[in-house]
């Protein structure tokens, strides 16, 4: 009988699709300009390959999720 080393079974990593800035801009609302401005500065995260810059929807939306400004209350 051979010892074999059981290894534990993989878990399947989910991958998130990647857009580009123009959907992100478009997705936000604002220029294209404005939303390379935001990956250039590292204020908005993205990944490059090559010349071309790329961003996670759900990292997108968790930035503007952190400039949310709370409201006054109404008198």
């Amino acid at each position: 009988m051979q010892n074999q080393k059981q290894h534990p079974p993989e878990t399947p990593v989910e991958y998130e699709d990647y857009i580009s800035v123009k959907e992100a801009a478009r997705f936000l609302s604002i220029p294209v300009n404005t939303c390379y401005k935001l990956c250039l500065s590292r204020t908005l995260p993205s990944y490059k390959a090559g010349k071309l810059r790329r961003l996670k929807k759900s990292e997108v939306a968790a930035f503007m999720e952190s400039k949310r400004v709370e409201a006054l209350p109404v008198r």
